[in-house]
């Protein structure tokens, strides 16, 4: 069985393992999504799934693409269950998330969407590290350390490992590693002045 095919399956698996777990955790009220992250979050991987099938990525456009509708899941039951509050930034990281579509459509130009996605991608993750800096148990760090696993997978599932094949999957693994350094020292800095 091909490497390719292998890490792709581990992706989808931790993948479909990981939205369960925080669709767990938020049903039992110990996580608030920030739907406006979940939003963007969704349509730039789209956007990014779109430009890895475009480059000849292979399977990573597939565990992409997975991601980003599971983003979409995570959007409607934010919507369902959350109560959030919605600042000029989360707006402002909005628009530019729904600015890489038309980016995309026009330029057809697969590598700089992906440069576009992840500068926005970045500024996505804005509103939680906002919300987890004044409420650093409402979102679960585990939740993005296995998330950062299952990018790290995403990038043996690259066909043929380039530059530009490449970019999209390591940039990945990176914030959603950052998040949850982030949130436990958010957890442990709250604990040390309550002490």
């Amino acid at each position: 069985m091909p490497q390719t095919v292998i890490f792709t399956a581990l992706s989808l698996v931790f993948s479909a393992g990981l939205y369960v777990y925080y669709l767990w955790t938020v049903f039992r009220g110990e996580t608030r999504p920030h739907i406006f992250s979940w939003i963007n979050w969704g349509i730039v991987v789209t956007v990014g799934a779109s430009a890895q099938y475009s480059l000849g990525a292979g399977l990573s456009a597939l565990a992409l693409g997975f991601i980003a509708l599971m983003c979409f899941v995570n959007v409607a039951v934010g919507f369902w269950v959350s109560r959030f509050k919605i600042t000029q930034e989360d707006w402002l990281a909005f628009l530019a998330a729904l600015a890489t579509v038309p980016v995309w459509a026009f330029t057809r130009n697969p590598l700089a969407a992906l440069f576009l996605v992840i500068i926005i991608d970045a500024f996505s993750f804005f509103p939680t590290f906002r919300k987890s800096f004044q409420q650093p148990y409402s979102e679960p760090p585990l939740f993005y350390f296995v998330a950062g696993l299952r990018y790290f997978f995403t990038i043996f599932t690259v066909a043929d490992p380039s530059f530009k094949t490449l970019l999209y999957p390591v940039f990945l693994t990176l914030p959603e590693w950052t998040t949850c350094v982030y949130i436990l020292w958010r957890r442990h800095r709250l604990k040390d002045k309550a002490a």
